[in-house]
């Protein structure tokens, strides 16, 4: 069973360039360590058993011989220099068990793992989990991976204190990823996720169409291109044209915040020149050019919302 978001996956072409631009920007970055025999690095942005990595290729030669899907990791750096490439979902059992997820995903979608996965964090502490890739890779999927942590949520909290972020964020709200098929990806969340899309609507400026998913305080937005919409108009939406530049997968990370003002002063001094979001006047927008391509949205938790 799904039991809530996890993460969500920064793929960086120099780690502590990233770590610096990230600090800019107003969060409290933290060196993560080697993943052992993957040939990754990485760095945490914890806000709670929610966090953003951010990884890095660091040595080839192992990356391309995993089999977590280590030569699309390195491809997709070495074509777009990184950027947001996947996210996990937190699993009570990945395993192929009897009817468990695993299985349930494993005989329709198709699945490679679980793999088990450790981290040697820089103090010497290592940090144990399994994964199971759906599809059989982690990255640029409409969909996300899963992990079932082996050490404790409380030992993980102990090593990795959530970090307190001078622009304001409080933890991952959602994500948004673009699908080619609407129909197919909401059939694949809830029938082999178990996720039960909550709407689906119309976004007639992107000439798209929509399904919204929550996992308790996280919503996943899927947007795909509107067929019907497509075939009547004269030019490619906006929607479509951004599938063809960048293919399936996730496009932009939401955080919550409490307060917009602080949030926008920590991002100017860094540099970053957030903009308004066209219709919500509770959020603001980092583009990709600014954060090493990811596009970050920042919104009032919805009990804070007052404007």
């Amino acid at each position: 069973m799904i039991t809530r978001f996890d993460h969500a996956v920064i793929a960086v072409r120099d780690l502590d360039d990233a770590m610096a631009r990230f600090r800019a920007a107003g969060f409290d970055v933290a060196p993560g360590g080697r993943h052992a025999g993957r040939g990754t690095a990485n760095a945490i942005i914890r806000f709670g058993l929610d966090y953003m990595e951010l990884l890095a290729v660091v040595n080839e030669a192992e990356a391309l011989a995993s089999p977590l899907g280590g030569p699309a990791l390195v491809r997709f750096i070495a074509e777009r220099g990184g950027g947001l490439v996947g996210f996990a979902l937190a699993a009570d059992d990945v395993t192929g068990r009897g009817m468990g997820l695993g299985a349930v995903i494993g005989a329709h979608l198709g699945a490679d793992g679980p793999f088990p996965m450790q981290r040697h964090r820089p103090d010497g502490t290592v940090l144990s989990w399994r994964i199971l890739l759906p599809g059989g890779v982690a990255w640029r999927r409409p969909w996300p991976f899963l992990i079932q942590w082996e050490t404790p949520d409380a030992q993980r909290l102990a090593w990795e204190r959530p970090g307190t972020h001078a622009n304001g964020a409080k933890g991952v709200a959602g994500i948004a990823v673009a699908a080619a098929n609407l129909a197919t990806t909401v059939s694949i969340y809830e029938d082999q996720f178990g996720l039960k899309a909550e709407r689906i609507e119309e976004v007639p400026e992107l000439a798209a169409r929509r399904a919204i998913f929550r996992l308790g305080d996280f919503a996943i937005t899927v947007v795909a291109p509107d067929v019907a919409a497509a075939e009547t108009g004269d030019s490619a939406g906006a929607a479509e044209e951004r599938l063809q530049d960048r293919g399936q997968g996730p496009i932009e990370l939401g955080l919550a915040v409490a307060d917009l003002d602080r949030t926008r002063a920590a991002l100017e001094a860094g540099g970053a020149h957030p903009e308004p979001v066209l219709g919500d006047a509770g959020a603001l927008l980092v583009t990709e050019d600014q954060i090493l391509g990811v596009r970050l949205i920042f919104r009032l938790r919805g009990d804070e919302r007052h404007n």
